[in-house]
């Protein structure tokens, strides 16, 4: 078996919001690695697994989609479950987490006043917070409220809960009135953005007051 260090190379738009979760598990990890600043006027995309990025190369090895890349780095590092259940449950969080990170992407991209943003029907706030409202934050509010736990699967964090903070935490930071319903869902995003591996990756969340549930 071999135990050393794989070589990573990430490749990734300078401002790929996509890519952090990816960033932040190396980080956590202490793992280095080498980032690929991909130029947006000049690339080809077919060079990318399912020509899209992120892409992770491993040993030369490229992996693309970032629920894909997080599961191998997670299995790695001791950020997945403990069990081939848990393991399950953490995928279908994830996927479930990046594919309304997807549909939102320019709502976000809109709070955020990325450049080279333009604004269309699908930056409409009352929109995207409804999308997220009608399953997501009320499914991940309940997820971290039944359990023992302040983490989403088992009782140690995995590559799922960086992936939720990473989805929520810009959205804490510009509408945080949202969060007064679900006060479990701010508490796991501060509690991760308080952690030293991750200073510079997240917005500080700021204190808030809950009324106790009934």
């Amino acid at each position: 078996m071999d135990f050393r260090v794989p070589h990573f190379v990430l490749h990734d738009f300078s401002d790929g919001e996509e890519s952090k979760v990816i960033r932040m598990i190396l980080s956590y990890a202490h793992i280095p690695y080498e980032f690929k600043d991909i130029d947006k006027d000049d690339y080809v995309l077919e060079d990318y697994p399912f020509y899209s990025l992120p892409m992770l190369e491993v040993n030369e090895r490229k992996l693309g989609n970032v629920p894909s890349i997080c599961r191998q780095l997670g299995w790695r590092y001791e950020l997945s479950g403990q069990t081939a259940g848990e393991d399950s449950e953490v995928d279908m969080i994830a996927e479930k987490t990046f594919e309304a990170r997807m549909k939102i992407k320019n709502w976000l991209d809109h709070l955020e006043h990325r450049e080279d943003h333009e604004c269309d029907e699908t930056c409409d706030s009352d929109g995207a917070i409804a999308f997220l409202e009608s399953y997501l934050l009320p499914t991940i509010e309940y997820i971290l409220r039944r359990n023992t736990s302040p983490w989403l699967i088992s009782h140690k964090m995995t590559w799922c809960d960086l992936l939720v903070c990473c989805l929520f935490n810009p959205i804490i930071y510009h509408c945080p009135q949202l969060f007064d319903r679900y006060p479990n869902v701010f508490l796991h995003n501060k509690r991760i953005a308080q952690m030293d591996e991750f200073t510079g990756f997240l917005y500080n969340v700021r204190e808030q007051r809950f009324s106790p549930t009934v």
